[in-house]
């Protein structure tokens, strides 16, 4: 199958616009909402990307998304507008798709498997993970050994070893690679002393050696697994019975067309996993040279730059550290000609301060605070878009479950966002079109750190609920 039978012509149109980096935000955050919600409502989806591009959102310019989606250059300004007119653009794009709710005009978002996936992969790129050699090779040992102990599960066992054997592989090139890329930058003729040490330090040593290679050569774990697993694998190479079982399991469950292909793509497995770890030792060698290549080159350059620096300050540097040299020193003494000289102006007369006694002063008046009404209702519009009536509600009725009432220390608060929301909702339980009420007590109560009133929400009946509308 080809790619774009999969993904739509357009979905990578947003990485190379001149808006990518506030994309691929906005892709982040949709990440994020993935992780956490089986259903993203797109209100609340919304509402998320402005809190974490608020900034970012503010600076873009959506005029051309407003042209091209024909609407009023005013969503292009305000926040909330810009807002739609991003989740817009990734749904042109093919990023996203939205349904209706049933039985409602609510719009949820979804997301395409394809989106998933390239979405995590970029994220990864951001990330600064250690690499995990050591669990793909106890991974393979462990899963083998299970096999081989119970007499069963032969063909997932070799599946994993598999796997993980050709994880492990991927992972020690991407780590030749990644020495080799350091290597390239020394050789540079931009480099300086600074950025040699920069690099060597804060970043080859932290992300490569202390984060990598270190703990390939501490842990020990190829030498410790090696000859276990490879002991295994030929065991099931030699042995027609176990392949014959692994073959009969790939077919029951439907891994395999054909007894043929059954048996080769075992042969297939078996081999390669084999052919990796007789070699795996020679790879790690390989990596020491390369690192070893690396340190030399990085000292000697540092060295060089250090010795051979031209500069006044270098020169003055070389002076000094010969300057307990008589000659040297006689050569600076009669070479550097060095007076002192002076002059007198108005800068130069001095006039000694006075001390004077601090006397009572008079206190500042207290200015009236000026309010901007403007202002004021600028930001209740975006609370009230961020937080609405069904958002709160939703809230309440999940914390109060299957109970028709709870009192204010029955809440868990676990951060800011319910803090809001609680508060809130002690001002909608007075609302008729509320499903619940609010009652208040005397006193404060610490929830959790938070410092909430005392109250009791009670769920409104179903009778009452239906009066309270059409009131």
């Amino acid at each position: 199958m080809e790619l774009f039978d999969r993904v739509p012509d357009k979905l990578f149109t947003i990485l190379g616009s001149a808006k990518k980096s506030l994309y691929v935000q906005a892709l982040f955050v949709l990440r994020e909402a993935f992780q956490t919600e089986l259903q993203i409502w797109k209100e609340d989806l919304t509402a998320m990307m402005m809190n974490s591009l608020e900034s970012s959102m503010l600076e873009a310019d959506f005029t051309e998304e407003a042209e091209e989606e024909n609407e009023d250059q005013s969503e292009a300004v305000d926040i909330s507008g810009k807002a739609r007119l991003l989740l817009r653009k990734l749904k042109v794009t093919g990023w996203i798709d939205t349904e209706y709710a049933r039985g409602s005009f609510d719009e949820y978002i979804t997301i395409p498997d394809y989106s998933i996936a390239i979405i995590n992969l970029l994220y990864s790129l951001t990330e600064e993970r250690t690499r995990e050699y050591n669990s793909y090779v106890y991974g393979t040992y462990a899963v083998l050994e299970n096999a081989e102990r119970g007499k069963s599960n032969y063909l997932f066992a070799l599946q994993q070893a598999y796997h993980n054997t050709n994880q492990l592989v991927i992972e020690l090139k991407t780590l030749f690679n990644n020495i080799k890329r350091y290597f390239q930058l020394v050789e540079r003729p931009d480099q300086d002393v600074n950025l040699l040490l920069h690099e060597h330090f804060d970043e080859y040593k932290s992300k490569i050696i202390d984060a990598v290679y270190y703990p390939l050569k501490t842990m020990d774990s190829v030498p410790r697994f090696k000859n276990s697993i490879l002991e295994i694998l030929n065991e099931w190479m030699d042995s027609e019975t176990i392949r014959e079982q692994i073959v009969s399991d790939g077919m029951k469950r439907h891994v395999f067309d054909s007894v043929e292909t059954g048996r080769g793509e075992t042969e297939r497995m078996l081999a390669s996993a084999i052919d990796i770890y007789d070699e795996i030792e020679d790879m790690i060698r390989e990596i020491d040279r390369k690192h070893n290549e690396y340190t030399n080159a990085s000292v000697d350059k540092i060295r060089y730059l250090i010795n051979t620096d031209q500069s006044a300050k270098g020169k003055l540097i070389d002076l000094l550290k010969n300057s307990d040299n008589p000659k040297v020193l006689r050569d600076m003494s009669e070479g550097l000609r060095i007076y002192q000289h002076s002059y007198a102006d108005i800068q130069s007369l001095y006039e000694q301060a006075r001390r004077t006694r601090r006397g009572e002063g008079k206190p500042l008046p207290i200015a009236e605070p000026q309010t901007n009404p403007a202002l004021v209702g600028d930001f209740l519009s975006d609370i009230r878009r961020q937080y609405t009536n069904k958002k709160i509600d939703r809230y309440i009725l999940d914390s109060l479950s299957s109970r028709n009432e709870m009192q204010t220390e029955d809440f868990i608060i676990t951060g800011s966002e319910d803090f809001i929301l609680f508060l809130l909702a002690t001002l909608r339980g007075r609302e008729q079109n509320s499903p619940y009420t609010v009652t208040f007590h005397e006193g404060n109560t610490d929830a959790d750190g938070w410092n909430l009133p005392n109250l009791k929400f009670t769920r409104k009946h179903k009778e009452q609920s239906a009066h309270s509308t059409v009131h």
